[in-house]
């Protein structure tokens, strides 16, 4: 990744959107298009928290997970990945089962990955996955937004204790402020399949979920060849989840063979996620 200083060379900025202080933009910047965040505001905190997200996201090296090209202390330049969010394609419907296993197994592809690297992302959710040309497909995954991750390789947590997370999606043990637990993200990718499967996540009350106040979860979705992995990734007790997202990798693809899917084929010197 390439230091930079805090004005780089890029040209006129398109903004997309602007939230807790930091711009979101489109730009060209050495012949290509980039898509570049700026923090906006003098906050000690806020800069933290985006130089947190930058020494992340440049640490990883994914076909499916986006890292930054270049950075400095206030900006962030990532390649362009044209084709929208995960959550634009749900706003059209819900997702067929073969599909929406195909995403989760993309997602649980980088996140297995991320796992590995000592990274727990802690904020997986259809607005943090964007699709390379808009398509729904396995290789076409990408996974963004590294804001709420925790990292083993980083000497401190700035997160340490929060309840930082998006509660439709976030497991309950990080609703009380556990931080760096892998499952946490296993059942994030649960809440994900889910809403792929029916258009909505599976607690209406996610808040009341989140603090035991209730257990009202919504009919399983899908193919009933899906139902004990979701049943078990939803789980709110971290232990009587899958063990590690690929275990639940696994899970999807054996579901996948008992549903006579189309097997997804490899990309290049990557191997197929089934094999």
């Amino acid at each position: 990744m390439q230091e930079l200083s805090d004005n780089p060379a890029l040209g006129a900025l398109e903004p997309l959107g602007e939230h807790a202080g930091v711009l979101c933009a489109a730009a060209e910047w050495q012949s290509r298009r980039v898509f570049v965040k700026t923090l906006t505001i003098d906050d000690p905190d806020a800069t933290l928290r985006f130089q947190h997200e930058g020494r992340v996201a440049a640490s990883l090296d994914h076909p499916l997970i986006v890292s930054p090209l270049a950075a400095s202390d206030r900006r962030l330049i990532f390649p362009f990945v044209a084709g929208g969010t995960l959550r634009d394609r749900l706003e059209l419907g819900p997702l067929p089962a073969e599909q929406a296993t195909e995403v989760v197994l993309g997602i649980l592809h980088a996140v297995t990955y991320l796992h590995e690297q000592g990274v727990t992302h802690h904020d997986i959710k259809p607005e943090n996955i964007l699709l390379t040309g808009g398509e729904p497909r396995f290789w076409n995954v990408r996974l963004i937004d590294f804001g709420m991750s925790h990292s083993r390789a980083l000497p401190l947590d700035i997160h340490s204790g929060t309840r930082m997370g998006t509660p439709h999606f976030m497991a309950p043990e990080q609703f009380r402020g556990v931080r760096g637990d892998p499952r946490s993200d296993v059942y994030s990718v649960g809440v994900l399949l889910f809403d792929c499967l029916s258009g909505h996540p599976p607690f209406e009350d996610a808040l009341g979920w989140l603090a035991g106040l209730h257990d009202r979860l919504a009919p399983l979705p899908g193919p009933a060849d899906l139902h004990p992995l979701l049943q078990s990734a939803l789980s709110r007790a971290p232990a009587e989840r899958p063990v590690s997202a690929e275990a639940l990798r696994l899970e999807v693809c054996q579901a996948r063979r008992r549903l006579g899917y189309t097997e997804i084929g490899p990309s290049g010197e990557h191997a197929p996620p089934c094999p």
